[in-house]
C-alpha cells in the first residue's frame, strides 16, 4: 500500500487561544500535543513559536526550546517556520535554521492580510527565497515549499532550475487562506495545482477552515499527504472545537487506512523524503 505522510500543523503565527482555548501556545503545550500527535499518526510537526503572551516569535531560544523537546523525546520529523513577521528582515526569518532541523518551510508568496484589521502584506521576494534555499541546502535542511497560488509555483520551479532545492522537492500546497494573493478551497483549484506540479515532487496539502477535511482527503486521493492542525483550521465539525491536535491527526490516519493507505512513521517519512535522520 501506498504511505501517506501526516503532517500536524500545530499553531501556527495568527489565531490563538482566543479561537480555541486548547491551541497550543507555550513550549511545553507544543511539545505535549507533538507527542499527542505522533501517537495519532503525524510523522511531521510543522512548528511555530509563541511568546510567553501568546504572540508570534522569531526567538531562537523559544524555537530551540521546542525543537530539543520535540527531539529528546520522540522520532517525529520537525518542521520549523521561516515565516517570521511581515516586517522582519530575511536573516531573522531564516534563524531557526541554524538549529538544523531536518525540515523548514520556505515561502514564496505575496499577499495581503488582515491583521488586527489592518491590510498588511506578506512579501517574500525572490532574492529572499533563493537565499532560505540556499542556506537550507547547505545547512542539510530539506524545505518545504509553499505553493499558495500558480505565481509560487513559477518560484519553486526557478528553485529547482537553479539547483538549490534537492530531490525529491516537497511543495505544501495552502488553499483557502483569509488573504488576498490566495487561491479558495475549491476542488477545481487543488487539482489544477496538482497537474502543473514538476516532476520529481512530493506533495503536501493544508487548507483554511471547514475546507479542510475535503481538501486533505482529495490529497490522498490525488496521490499527496494531508496536513492538519490548529494552524490551518481549530474545530473538528461545524460548531464543535477540536480537542486537540491530535484528534485532527487520528481522524486523518482513519481516513487514510480507510482508503486502503498506509500511514508513514516517521522514518518511512525520512526514507520517502530522503532526510537523513
Amino acid at each position: 500500500m501506498r504511505k501517506v505522510i501526516i503532517t500536524a500543523a500545530l499553531t501556527g503565527a495568527g489565531h490563538g487561544k482566543e479561537v480555541n482555548p486548547n491551541l497550543p501556545e507555550q513550549p511545553e503545550e507544543i511539545i505535549e500535543q507533538a507527542m499527542q500527535c505522533r501517537e495519532a499518526g503525524a510523522a511531521i510537526v510543522h512548528v511555530h513559536a509563541r511568546d510567553t503572551s501568546g504572540k508570534n516569535t522569531m526567538s531562537l531560544d523559544v524555537f530551540r526550546e521546542i525543537h530539543e523537546g520535540i527531539k529528546n523525546s520522540s522520532d517525529l520529523i520537525v518542521e520549523l517556520s521561516t515565516g517570521g513577521g511581515p516586517t522582519l528582515p530575511n536573516e531573522e526569518r531564516i534563524a531557526p535554521l541554524k538549529l538544523r532541523p531536518e525540515m523548514a518551510s520556505l515561502n514564496t508568496f505575496m499577499m495581503i492580510m488582515s491583521v488586527k484589521g489592518v491590510e498588511t502584506p506578506f512579501i517574500y521576494k525572490r532574492s529572499e527565497i533563493e537565499e532560505t534555499a540556499r542556506r537550507a541546502q547547505e545547512l542539510g535542511v530539506k524545505p518545504a515549499i509553499a505553493v499558495l497560488n500558480f505565481t509560487c509555483l513559477e518560484e519553486a520551479e526557478n528553485l529547482i532550475r537553479k539547483g538549490l532545492v534537492d530531490r525529491p522537492y516537497v511543495l505544501d500546497i495552502g488553499l483557502n487562506l483569509p488573504a488576498q494573493g490566495t487561491l479558495r478551497g475549491t476542488w477545481q483549484n487543488l487539482v489544477t495545482l496538482v497537474e502543473r506540479l514538476p516532476e520529481g515532487c512530493v506533495f503536501n496539502v493544508a487548507a483554511g477552515g471547514e475546507t479542510e477535511l475535503s481538501l486533505t482527503t482529495m490529497a490522498m486521493l490525488l496521490g499527496g499527504n494531508p496536513r492538519v492542525g490548529f494552524e490551518d483550521n481549530v474545530y473538528y465539525a461545524p460548531g464543535q472545537l477540536a480537542r486537540n491536535n491530535a484528534e485532527l491527526v487520528a481522524r486523518t490516519a482513519r481516513i487514510a487506512r480507510e482508503l486502503n493507505l498506509d500511514v508513514a512513521a516517521p522514518d518511512e517519512a525520512r526514507e520517502i523524503l530522503q532526510i537523513r535522520r
